[in-house]
């Protein structure tokens, strides 16, 4: 960006520095001993990052078996069980059908669902262990957006059991004493930020993130065994390079420009659009002159895609109608979608109530995973893409007149998480450190919209159950079906309020 001639615009020169959660990690006082035997932290046993930091002592464990119960009743592992102040020990995944075939367990069998069970009801530790006829691997919880509860969770290994001499799929535990310490470890990633002023200090923004997967962790598709690096050429070598040749392209022309425009490079993306959702929240130039923002993420594999080049967001703005009703390359094809919304940079800004357009050549078999290598990269199709993106600048730049924003729906909404039947139509908010699901951004006629849940609301509650992280969000969209209808409780600046919600 420097050498391109731009402007600084971050927070610290051309960086914008932001906090998130790298990793929680363990602290020096975690122990555990059962039935009076000291117990190898990780290797017998390991909190979850859902549970609390506190020390315990409990003379007793009272197993639930798989810890389930329906919304009627009709199957519960509690019955006849007082559990409140007691330590549990819940058995993971979920019973055989032949337990009830008239049950839909997948619906139960998730840890944050029995998590969110036990503590409703009060219990003060929770404790899983695995079934024999199940692989004994866990995988942790995510870091970034988790909240810990206010009970110690704790996982115990098949190790631990066979270590203790009980049985692995009724372990009787007379007494478990010990203490869990986690420690939350923040990083700092960084944003690129340059600009480019022209005539009107309106600012059109150009985006891609450069962050990737390193090493891999839970978002890698590798299926070996073998720590291999993620090279991310695609994803998002692909649309970073891009970023780098506008501002290169543009900064030689800034003399024919109307618009500002500011170059974002940002990172976290990965992560859940942490860079872009901290920027648009912290921005370095007037937010109310954001004039569009164009994001390019995968823009590297054209040659490989039998429907060349995918544009988003061609209905975020009324102006953008006409253009893209007449666009046509002959050596480009192209396929234009209306919808803002995407796993994707654009999303941020989207949310913030800015027209957005997104550039992608889409999917192929090495996305995340080490193979995305740059002797993949289609360079001429890259160029094809980078050459439209300033063709595209430059004739909205030409446009002068405002560009009039719209919400545009997702036909494809339902099918990004098709263990879901039904959706409120909400986006959360990752960056927010609240306690609840912070809503970014709200889909028209949706449950949602229609119930009167506002962007910056606080979902607190759905039903009749608590809803304290995405977790618990994502593991109460789970539980409702088309045509049911509950309450959902959203915290509104200092109001609380009951909004009804039917899925339809």
């Amino acid at each position: 960006f420097e050498q391109a001639g731009l402007q600084p615009k971050g927070t610290d020169g051309f960086l914008q520095p932001f906090e998130f959660v790298k990793k929680i990690s363990q602290g020096p006082s975690n122990k555990l001993t059962v039935n009076g035997v000291a117990l190898q932290i990780n290797e017998e046993w390991m909190p979850m990052n859902q549970s609390a930091s506190k020390s315990f002592s409990f003379g007793s464990v009272i197993p639930v078996e798989h810890g389930i119960v329906t919304e009627d009743s009709a199957y519960n592992d509690y019955a006849g069980k007082q559990v409140e102040g007691q330590a549990l020990l819940i058995k993971r995944y979920a019973p055989a059908d032949s337990v009830n075939p008239h049950v839909d367990f997948t619906r139960y069998s998730n840890l944050t669902d029995k998590i969110l069970t036990a503590t409703s009801r009060k219990a003060a530790a929770v404790f899983f262990v695995t079934p024999s006829d199940h692989d004994d691997t866990l995988q942790l919880a995510g870091l970034t957006h988790v909240t810990p509860k206010d009970v110690p969770i704790i996982f115990l290994r098949r190790k631990a059991l066979e270590k203790l001499g009980l049985s692995i799929d009724s372990p009787v535990i007379n007494s478990a004493v010990g203490q869990v310490e986690l420690i939350p470890v923040k990083d700092t990633g960084y944003n690129v930020i340059g600009y480019l002023p022209a005539e009107s200090d309106t600012t059109v923004v150009v985006g891609a993130h450069f962050d990737h997967l390193g090493w891999g962790g839970v978002a890698s598709r590798h299926a070996g065994g073998e720590r291999l690096i993620h090279y991310g050429a695609d994803d998002n070598g692909s649309g970073t390079a891009g970023l780098i040749e506008l501002a290169r392209y543009f900064a030689s022309r800034q003399d024919q420009l109307h618009y500002s425009m500011l170059f974002g490079a940002f990172s976290g993306e990965e992560a859940g659009i942490l860079g872009s959702a901290y920027y648009v929240k912290h921005m370095t130039v007037d937010s109310s002159k954001i004039r569009m923002m164009l994001n390019m993420d995968m823009i590297g594999r054209l040659r490989d895609q039998e429907s060349g080049l995918a544009i988003f967001g061609t209905g975020t703005a009324t102006e953008f109608a006409d253009y893209f009703k007449d666009l046509t390359r002959e050596d480009l094809q192209m396929a234009f979608r209306e919808p803002g919304t995407g796993p994707s940079d654009h999303t941020a800004f989207y949310n913030s109530g800015i027209p957005v357009l997104h550039f992608f050549t889409g999917a192929h078999e090495d996305y995340h995973k080490p193979s995305d290598t740059p002797d993949k990269i289609d360079s001429e199709g890259t160029l094809k893409v980078v050459s439209l993106v300033a063709d595209i600048a430059m004739h909205f730049d030409s446009l002068n007149k405002p560009l009039n924003f719209q919400r545009t729906k997702d036909p494809d909404e339902g099918k990004r998480r098709s263990s879901f039947s039904v959706t409120l139509g909400i986006m959360p908010d990752y960056v927010a450190q609240v306690k609840g699901v912070k809503v970014d951004g709200v889909t028209p006629d949706r449950p949602g919209e229609r119930a009167g849940i506002l962007k910056g609301d606080t979902i607190i509650k759905m039903g009749t159950l608590v809803i304290d992280d995405i977790y618990a969000y994502m593991n109460a969209l789970g539980k409702y079906r088309k045509g049911d209808s509950i309450t959902v409780v959203i915290e509104r600046g200092a109001d609380t309020l009951d909004l009804p919600v039917v899925f339809k």
